[in-house]
């Protein structure tokens, strides 16, 4: 029988009594609450984080009855209650200084009243303290700490300026993890990024980070054995909607929302609210995208000038990965914690990680979010207009695709135009993997590094940019360092286009077309 898809809850007791689907997890969890005691784990947004979180706190509250039919209750025979401690620090990530301080008091105050605590104390460090202890002397048991998305409100201020004045308010509760290492059994925070200079990662040299360990790598998130043995007549009854085979429905799955890898080992691991939600609308769509736009992803991009062809092949070595944000002269390590990129491979003996796109939900829809942040047009504006290129350029049509072209160039805002030969390629490269065409830029070959290569169905078309220059030079430049060559035993003709775009007029100042196939 298929079971109601819990996409948006993070509530793991009415998950169970509710009758949700759920992936058990447990004894996962159960290896780590067991073996580890200050505990840091990232991963991206929408993935489960909050959800374990929730767990572990129904596991430490004692609650064995709502995990009698999980792997857990095979293995724990004692269901200590502790005091727990929560905080969801997602719920002030939009919220200035004095907002974000009064929310945590607030949490605070929760848990005073549950053990009947009476303080006149506004520092909110000082109130955790005394909490805990009390909690601990009151009870008998030591303290658990529970910190979900410890960084979201610092990831909401990493480029606007108000950073500096966030990281205090943080800090006062943060550091009291540490000062009070002694009252607490086990201390477990979630995130996306790491930070420095915040007392989670600065004084709290025992956190132990397991993301990328081998034995965690899948405590988030659905594995294809946890997909096939949990949602097989699901995968069914989605197949005989789309009139394909049971084999054909799960490798559309496979392709469109598997592909995330968290260590070495490599386990695929499937978005959790992207499958289910698949599961519920029986529809193929990006819903990790449609949930939320990560701003700060965007503005780190910009910040960082990066050029975003690059991200198909990205190569790091594993300290890369753990840079505080603030400190990184890379925009990857971001990506990678935000999900937007992941491992793909590993090389023991150079000991680098090779990264790119986990899925084609994640490749099309981060040009969705780049679009119109990169050109200056809203996306749906933006991929209007340029349909009629899309048409035209399939049909053969040069001239009056590139003249649309050319009238799309002239609409960016100058202020996103810094009016180099790199700008007008990665605009160039965006809007054709926007447009669902299959391309690649900086294409190494023998003679030279190939601008653009673009794989249509019927034609391939290799273009090379020129800024202030001629779009004969771009053309003869193509000839001469023979760019074609690899491309003729494909069998569909190639188009050979030199352009040249006009520094001053911000767009396609001309263009010249070599058609092998007329």
């Amino acid at each position: 029988m298929i079971k109601p898809y819990p996409i948006g809850r993070q509530d793991f007791k009415a998950i169970i009594e509710d009758g949700y689907a759920y992936v058990d997890k447990t004894e996962r969890m159960y290896e780590m609450i067991k073996n580890r005691t200050f505990v840091f784990l990232s991963r991206p947004r929408r993935f489960g984080k909050s959800l374990l979180i929730n767990t572990l706190q129904q596991y430490f509250e004692g609650n064995r009855d709502l995990f009698k039919d999980l792997k857990i209750s095979r293995l724990e025979k004692d269901w200590i209650k502790y005091p727990v401690f929560r905080f969801d620090m997602s719920g002030c990530k939009d919220m200035d200084v004095d907002g974000m301080y009064s929310y945590i008091g607030n949490t605070l105050w929760w848990y005073e009243k549950k053990y009947d605590i009476q303080t006149e104390e506004t520092n909110n460090g000082v109130r955790f303290q005394n909490l805990i202890q009390t909690a601990v002397n009151k009870t008998g048991r030591k303290a658990v700490v529970l910190i979900d998305e410890y960084d979201s409100p610092l990831l909401a201020h990493l480029h606007d300026g108000k950073l500096a004045d966030v990281k205090p308010v943080l800090q006062e509760l943060y550091q009291q993890v540490k000062v009070n290492e002694q009252f607490e059994q086990f201390v477990f925070i979630t995130g996306i990024s790491r930070f420095s200079q915040v007392s989670i990662f600065s004084t709290l040299n025992n956190l132990e980070n397991i993301s990328m360990d081998d034995a965690f790598c899948d405590i988030c998130g659905i594995t294809q054995d946890e997909l096939m043995e949990n949602f097989r007549e699901d995968i069914e009854v989605f197949a005989r909607n789309e009139e394909i085979s049971f084999d054909e429905m799960a490798l559309k799955l496979k392709t469109k929302y598997d592909g995330y890898h968290f260590s070495k080992k490599k386990t695929d691991v499937f978005n959790p609210l992207s499958v289910l939600s698949a599961f519920s609308k029986k529809e193929l769509k990006n819903f990790w995208f449609e949930t939320a736009t990560s701003t700060y992803v965007i503005d780190h991009l910009k910040k960082h000038n990066a050029q975003i062809f690059d991200f198909e092949s990205v190569e790091l070595f594993e300290s890369d990965f753990y840079v505080s944000q603030e400190d990184s002269r890379s925009v990857y390590p971001l990506l990678f914690q935000a999900g937007y990129l992941t491992i793909k491979d590993y090389d023991r003996e150079s000991e680098v990680y090779t990264l790119s796109y986990p899925n084609n939900e994640v490749r099309v829809s981060m040009l969705e979010v780049l679009m119109p942040s990169w050109v200056g047009c809203s996306s749906k504006d933006g991929k209007l207009n340029m349909q009629k290129f899309y048409f035209a350029l399939k049909a053969g049509k040069i001239d009056e695709a590139f003249e649309l072209l050319k009238e799309f160039f002239v609409q960016i805002p100058n202020v996103l135009n810094n009016k180099n030969e790199k700008h007008f390629q990665t605009v160039i490269y965006v809007l054709f993997r926007w447009l669902g065409f299959y391309t690649q830029s900086e294409v190494n070959t023998s003679k030279g590094r190939l601008d653009c290569i673009l794989f249509a169905p019927k034609q391939i078309f290799i273009i090379e940019f020129k800024v202030d220059e001629s779009a004969e030079k771009a053309l003869a430049q193509i000839n001469e360092k023979g760019y074609a060559e690899p491309y003729r035993t494909d069998g569909r003709p190639i188009i050979k286009i030199g352009v040249n775009f006009s520094s001053e007029e911000r767009t396609i100042e001309g263009w010249m077309v070599e058609d092998e196939s007329v």
